[in-house]
C-alpha cells in the first residue's frame, strides 16, 4: 500500500473538509424544500439542521419586504439632452452586464450565508484567527479595514488628486447650470469617521480622505464656489465637549450617529438662511426629542466586515420629536405618498429583530437611499422655496431633521436616479441646490451608467 507523505495528508483533510462544507449545503435545502416546506415539519431535527436560520425553519418566509421598490423610468420622466445621452445601445449593454453580475455574485453570496451551516460563526473565527497570527495589518487597497484603536472602525482610502480635479470640474459645471436656472448652488462636506485634525497614527499614513477632501474642497473656493465643511463643527463640539472625535459616529458604521445628523441640520439651516429661505431653528436640539436606544442592536458596514469576533454592536438611537409635527413624505418608487407625524419618516421593518448581518437599521432613517425623496413640513408657512439636496446617505438621517425646519426638502440620490440631473433641476427649478457627499469617492467618474454620484449629466 502507498504511504501518504504529510503533504499529501493535509491535501486530502482539505478535500475532505470541502466535501463535508458541501454536504452541509445540500442537507440544509434538503431539509428547508422537503422536510419543512413539503413535510410541514418542526421538530428537534429540523431545528437541529437549520440552527443558525431562523428564516429557514419558517413554513412559510417572513412577508416580502415592504421595502420592494417600483422600477421607474427615470430617463423618460427626465431625459437627457443630445449632448449629454450616451449610445443608447452601449449603456443599455453595459447596465445589462453590470445587472447580470451583480444578481450572479448575491445570490451565491445568499445562498452561501443561508445554506452553509455555521456560515457566519465560520467568517468570526476566521477574522478572530487573522488577528491572532497577525494577519490583520491594514492594506493600501481602497475600502480596506482599520481599527482605530477604541473600539471604532474604519475604511481607509488612498490618495487621489486627479480624482479630486475630475469632481471639482464637474461641480463646477452644476454650479453653473443651477445659476443659469436662477438657483444658488454649495457645496457640504459631510464628515469622514478619521479625525481631519488627529488620528495620527491612521490619518495621512493609511488613509487620505481627509487630504482628498481637502483637495477638492481648495479646488471649488479656488473657483469662487461656497462650500461647507462639517468636518471643522464637529472637530470643533468635540474639543468644546472634551469628546473622542470618533465618538459622534457609530464604532461599527461610518456614518454618524442620529444625534450628529440632528446637530449638522442645525449647520446646514444656518447657511440656508444666508440664502433667503425661511428656517425655523427652533427644533434642532436634542433636548427637543425623546431617544429610545436599543442596546448593542446595530451591527454597521466596518462591524459586519469585521465580524463579532472583533467588533461589539453598537447601541442604536431612535429619536422622536416632542413637539408637534405634520409632514407630507414622497418617496416614488416605494409608492409612498402621506401625510402624518415625522413618524411616517422611519421605516421600522430595519428594527423589527435583531440580525446583525443581514439587516441594516440605520435605513431606518428616511427610508434608506432612494432616487428622489419629498418631504414638505405642513406646518411651516406656505413657500414656493424649494432646497434640492443631491445626497449620499449621511442624508437618510439629517435630511428629515432638517425638513423639520424649512417647508420644502427635495433630495436626489444619483446612485438610484437614471434620469438627467439637468432634466430634473429644469423642471423643479430649486432655489438652492446643494451637494452633500462625505468623503470616500476615488477613482475616475464612471460615466458609462449613469450611476456615479457625480455624473451630473
Amino acid at each position: 500500500m502507498r504511504k501518504i507523505n504529510k503533504r499529501q495528508g493535509l491535501m486530502l483533510c482539505a478535500a475532505g473538509l470541502l466535501v463535508l462544507v458541501m454536504l452541509t449545503v445540500f442537507v440544509r435545502l434538503g431539509t428547508r424544500q422537503i422536510l419543512v416546506k413539503r413535510a410541514h415539519m418542526d421538530n428537534l431535527i429540523t431545528q437541529t439542521v437549520l440552527c443558525g436560520n431562523e428564516e429557514l425553519q419558517r413554513e412559510k418566509p417572513r412577508k416580502e419586504s415592504r421595502k420592494e421598490s417600483e422600477k421607474i423610468d427615470w430617463a423618460r420622466a427626465y431625459p437627457f439632452a443630445d449632448i449629454d445621452r450616451m449610445d443608447k445601445q452601449d449603456w443599455q449593454l453595459a447596465q445589462k452586464v453590470e445587472k447580470k453580475a451583480e444578481n450572479v455574485e448575491k445570490k451565491i453570496d445568499d445562498w452561501t450565508g443561508k445554506y452553509l451551516m455555521g456560515y457566519y460563526k465560520l467568517a468570526e473565527a476566521g477574522r478572530g484567527y487573522a488577528d491572532e497570527i497577525g494577519w490583520g495589518l491594514p492594506s493600501q487597497d481602497k475600502d480596506s479595514l482599520l481599527s482605530l484603536g477604541d473600539g471604532a472602525w474604519t475604511f481607509c482610502y488612498p490618495r487621489d488628486k486627479e480624482a479630486m480635479q475630475e469632481r471639482s470640474a464637474v461641480l463646477a459645471g452644476l454650479a453653473q447650470e443651477v445659476t443659469e436656472h436662477g438657483g444658488q448652488f454649495l457645496y457640504i462636506q459631510a464628515p469622514f469617521k478619521v479625525d481631519p485634525y488627529g488620528d495620527f497614527a491612521v490619518n495621512g499614513i493609511f488613509d487620505f480622505t481627509n487630504q482628498n477632501c481637502d483637495d477638492l474642497l481648495a479646488q471649488l473656493e479656488a473657483q469662487g464656489i461656497a462650500t461647507l465643511d462639517l468636518r471643522k463643527d464637529l472637530y470643533n463640539w468635540a474639543q468644546a465637549e472634551q469628546r473622542n472625535y470618533h465618538e459622534y459616529f457609530f464604532r461599527t458604521d461610518h456614518h454618524w450617529k442620529p444625534e450628529t445628523a440632528l446637530r449638522a441640520a442645525k449647520v446646514v439651516g444656518a447657511r440656508l438662511k444666508e440664502y433667503g429661505i425661511v428656517v425655523d431653528d427652533s427644533h434642532y436640539d436634542l433636548q427637543d426629542f425623546d431617544m429610545e436606544v436599543l442596546p448593542r442592536f446595530f451591527l454597521g458596514s466596518q462591524g459586519k466586515r469585521a465580524t463579532l469576533s472583533r467588533a461589539i454592536p453598537d447601541d442604536f438611537p431612535i429619536l422622536l420629536p416632542k413637539f408637534t409635527t405634520q409632514i407630507h413624505f414622497e418617496v416614488p418608487e416605494l409608492k409612498i405618498d402621506r401625510i402624518g407625524t415625522f413618524e411616517i419618516t422611519y421605516d421600522k421593518e430595519p428594527i423589527e429583530r435583531r440580525d446583525y448581518y443581514n439587516l441594516n437599521p440605520y435605513g431606518m432613517y428616511g427610508h434608506a437611499d432612494r432616487a428622489i425623496v419629498n418631504i414638505e413640513n405642513m406646518l411651516m408657512p406656505p413657500s414656493d422655496k424649494k432646497v434640492l439636496m443631491i445626497r449620499d446617505s449621511f442624508c437618510d438621517t439629517m435630511a428629515p431633521f432638517l425638513a423639520l425646519g424649512v417647508r420644502n426638502v427635495m433630495l436626489l440620490d444619483i446612485r438610484h436616479f437614471t434620469g438627467s440631473v439637468k432634466a430634473y433641476i429644469a423642471e423643479n427649478k430649486p432655489d438652492v441646490v446643494i451637494v452633500m457627499y462625505t468623503g470616500v469617492a476615488v477613482a475616475p467618474i464612471d460615466w458609462s451608467t449613469h450611476k456615479d454620484e457625480f455624473d451630473f449629466r
